[in-house]
């Protein structure tokens, strides 16, 4: 993932895009950071043409890209975000941006510094890999898709915490996408546990997650945490995952009342305990 790779990782994607599939795909997904570029430069220049060319009529794209936002008040004159877009070829319109998730939960010392300040003062800046601090989206929230059912996007890590995802049926998305790029974990176990962590939030939710990463494992999970049979690429797989989408499963209870549930089992076994202490014999 360097500057001089991007034409060769771009013409993989667009291949891979424009590969035919059982059925056309309403939805092609690719995963975090997908392109050593800023979404900035890559719509502001003839690629931007390439990847409309490889999308057919009606196909929404879900690309994982940074941004940058013009922000005289920010040290750098612009805020970065991590973020995911949806985008559409509109045919002589070319490529049209849709709406725009941004990382809300962001990695400490990986796309931000805490007591960035203090920490720049002392030479510690060096260890974030940007030229500023990724700043932090809003409170996630689903997207809406012209051509599919309403999804909630988790960027990364944001995937291992729970309460992300509405539950109610007014504003309960059908799926979950988690695009993700795994290389800082190197060679160990930690794409596949991210990947077990994943499928928490298809149990916690009864959504499917469709996760998309270019280093560790891409798959489809069911709203049980199961992986669909065949649709998964482990780490150093190239290819595509061509799935249908799984039917989403009823909000769980969970879903629907998050921690309270713990909290109020707490509450009672608090107050049976209470009471058993105070029934006791007082002269043991």
């Amino acid at each position: 993932w360097s500057p001089e790779a991007y034409q060769a990782i771009l013409g993989r994607y667009l291949e891979l895009t424009s590969r035919p599939a059982e059925a056309l795909p309403d939805v092609v997904i690719w995963p975090e950071g997908a392109l050593p570029t800023t979404a900035n430069d890559l719509f502001s220049s003839p690629d931007a043409e390439a990847v409309a060319a490889a999308l057919q009529t009606g196909q929404t794209l879900l690309a994982g890209l940074s941004r940058a936002e013009a922000d005289p008040s920010a040290e750098t004159g612009a805020r970065y975000y991590n973020s995911l877009f949806a985008l559409h070829d509109e045919g002589a319109a070319g490529l049209r941006i849709g709406p725009i998730y941004d990382k809300h939960r962001l990695v400490p010392f990986g796309e931000y510094l805490p007591l960035g300040d203090l920490m720049s003062k002392i030479g510690v800046r060096s260890l974030v890999h940007v030229p500023a601090d990724f700043s932090a989206g809003p409170a996630p929230a689903p997207i809406s898709l012209a051509n599919a059912p309403s999804v909630q996007p988790l960027i990364c890590y944001e995937a291992l915490y729970p309460g992300f995802t509405p539950a109610t049926a007014a504003t309960r998305p059908a799926w979950i996408v988690n695009v993700s790029n795994d290389a800082w974990f190197g060679k160990t176990s930690g794409p596949r546990q991210h990947l077990n962590l994943a499928s928490y939030r298809a149990l916690e939710t009864g959504l499917p997650v469709a996760r998309a990463t270019p280093t560790g494992v891409s798959a489809m999970i069911d709203p049980w945490g199961r992986i669909v049979e065949g649709r998964r690429l482990d780490p150093g797989q190239a290819g595509i995952i061509d799935v249908r989408l799984p039917q989403p499963a009823p909000p769980t209870l969970y879903g629907r009342w998050g921690d309270l549930g713990f909290a109020i089992l707490m509450v009672i076994m608090l107050t049976a305990g209470r009471r058993r202490a105070g029934n006791g014999d007082p002269g043991r």
